[in-house]
C-alpha cells in the first residue's frame, strides 16, 4: 500500500511539473519576455524566468500533494446525486414533448433497477438514441426551442450593437443554451440549493457580460484585443461559474456562503480603493499611497482571498472538502464580479482622462481589457487556489486536534 501511494504521489507530482513546463515552454515560444540585448542575452532572461516559475510550480506540486493525501485517506465514496448515467437519461427526459413524458419516467424508472455501472451507461445511451429516433408528432421539444431563441436574441443584438461581440456571443449563448437543458434535466424541479449565493454569482456574470459589452460599444477598437481564442476562453470561463452554482449539491451551506461574500468584500472593497484612488478630493499623496494598497492587493490580495474562506469552513465544518467547496464558492463569484469592475472602473478612468494600466499614463484603450483578462481572472485564481488547498488543509487539519 505504501509503494502504491509513493507511486501515486510521484505521478502527481511529475504531472503538475509537466503542465508548468508546458506553461514555460510556451510562454518562451510565442509571448517571450522582453530584455534589453544590450546588456543580457534571450538565454539569460529565459533562464531567470525559468527559476522565477519554479516557485508558482513548487507551490502547485505542494498543493496536488495535499488534494492525494486527503483523497487517499478521507472516504472515497461518491456524493450523492454524482450518477453520470441517471443524468443522461435526465437530460433526454427533459427534452422530450409532453407525451411522450410517460415513456421517459418508464425508462428513468427501469434504470433504476440495472446494476452496474457500464450497464447503465448503456441503457442510458440507447434510451437517448431511442429518443431521438421517435417520430416528430409534437413537433420539436418546446425547451429546445425556447433555449435556440433565448440565445438567438442576444446573438442578434450583440452583433448590431458591436459587431466585435459575435464570436462571444455565439459562444456565451450556446454554452448557456445548452446549460439551460441540463440544468432541467437534473431534475423535474429547478431548485436552488443556496439562493443568495447563486444569485450572487449570477449577477456577476450579468455585470462580465454588460461591462464586455458596453466597453466594445463605447470603444469599438478594443476588438482587436477580443480575439476569437479569448472571446471563446471568457464565455466559456462565465458559463462555468454560472453553472457551477447552479448546480452545486451538498447539505453544507456555510461554504457557499462564506466564499461569496467574502468574495463580494474584497471586490467592494477594491472598488471603492480605486474610487477614492481617482479622487482628487484625496490629494496627491493620498491618491498614491492608495495605489500603493491597490497594486499590494492585487499582487497578494488572491492569496489571502481564497485561504481566508477555505481555512474557516474546513475547521467549522472538520472536512476538508468543505474548504476546498468555499475555495470553489470563492472562485466563482470573485472571478466575473472582480473582472466587471476592472473593466467598468478602468473605462471610466479612461473616459475622464486618467489613462490606462496601474500608472493610469497614456496608451491604447484595449489594455483595459489585457489587464481585466490577466490580473482578474489569469492571475487570481492562478494565485488562489493553491491557497484554498492549503487554506483547507489547515483548517481540517485544526479540527481534528
Amino acid at each position: 500500500m505504501s509503494w502504491s501511494r509513493r507511486r501515486l504521489q510521484v505521478l502527481t507530482a511529475a504531472v503538475v511539473v509537466f503542465g508548468w513546463a508546458v506553461v514555460y515552454l510556451g510562454i518562451i515560444t510565442f509571448s517571450p519576455p522582453a530584455y534589453d540585448p544590450v546588456g543580457e542575452t534571450a538565454t539569460e532572461v529565459n533562464l531567470a524566468f525559468g527559476v522565477l516559475l519554479a516557485v508558482p510550480t513548487t507551490v502547485y506540486v505542494l498543493a496536488a500533494l495535499l488534494l492525494l493525501h486527503f483523497r487517499l485517506t478521507g472516504s472515497p465514496a461518491r456524493p450523492k446525486g454524482s450518477d453520470a448515467p441517471g443524468h443522461v437519461l435526465a437530460v433526454v427526459v427533459a427534452t422530450l414533448p409532453e407525451h411522450r413524458r410517460e415513456w421517459g419516467a418508464a425508462m428513468t424508472a427501469e434504470l433504476a433497477e440495472v446494476r452496474g455501472r457500464p450497464a447503465r451507461w448503456r441503457f442510458a445511451l440507447s434510451c437517448a438514441g431511442a429518443a431521438l429516433r421517435l417520430p416528430p408528432l409534437g413537433g420539436a421539444p418546446t425547451l429546445v426551442l425556447v433555449a435556440a431563441l433565448a440565445v438567438a436574441a442576444p446573438i442578434v443584438a450583440a452583433r448590431v450593437a458591436a459587431p466585435g461581440l459575435g464570436v462571444f456571443a455565439v459562444t456565451l449563448g450556446a454554452l448557456l443554451g445548452a446549460l439551460a437543458v441540463l440544468a432541467v434535466g437534473r431534475a423535474r424541479r429547478v431548485r436552488l440549493a443556496v439562493p443568495v449565493p447563486t444569485v450572487l454569482v449570477a449577477g456577476g456574470v450579468v455585470a462580465a457580460v454588460t461591462a464586455t459589452v458596453v466597453l466594445l460599444v463605447r470603444e469599438p477598437s478594443v476588438a482587436d484585443q477580443l480575439s476569437p481564442t479569448r472571446a471563446v476562453a471568457l464565455a466559456v470561463l462565465l458559463a462555468a461559474c454560472l453553472w457551477a452554482a447552479v448546480a452545486t449539491t451538498g447539505p453544507n451551506r456555510l461554504a457557499p456562503h462564506l466564499g461569496a461574500v467574502t468574495a463580494l468584500g474584497y471586490v467592494v472593497a477594491t472598488l471603492l480603493a480605486v474610487r477614492v484612488a481617482t479622487d482628487p478630493i484625496v490629494g496627491e499623496s493620498g491618491q498614491e499611497a492608495v495605489t500603493a494598497l491597490i497594486a499590494m492587493s492585487i499582487f497578494l490580495g488572491p492569496a489571502a482571498l481564497f485561504f481566508l474562506p477555505a481555512v474557516l469552513a474546513a475547521a467549522a465544518d472538520g472536512s476538508f472538502r468543505t474548504g476546498l467547496r468555499a475555495g470553489l464558492w470563492t472562485a466563482i463569484a470573485y472571478l466575473p464580479l472582480a473582472y466587471a469592475v476592472s473593466v467598468t472602473e478602468g473605462l471610466r478612468i479612461y473616459a475622464n482622462g486618467g489613462g490606462v494600466g496601474f500608472d493610469h499614463l497614456a496608451g491604447p484603450v484595449g489594455v483595459i481589457l489585457d489587464d481585466a483578462v490577466f490580473w482578474q481572472l489569469t492571475y487570481g485564481p492562478v494565485v488562489g487556489v493553491p491557497c484554498a488547498v492549503f487554506g483547507a488543509a489547515l483548517g481540517a487539519t485544526l479540527r481534528r486536534r
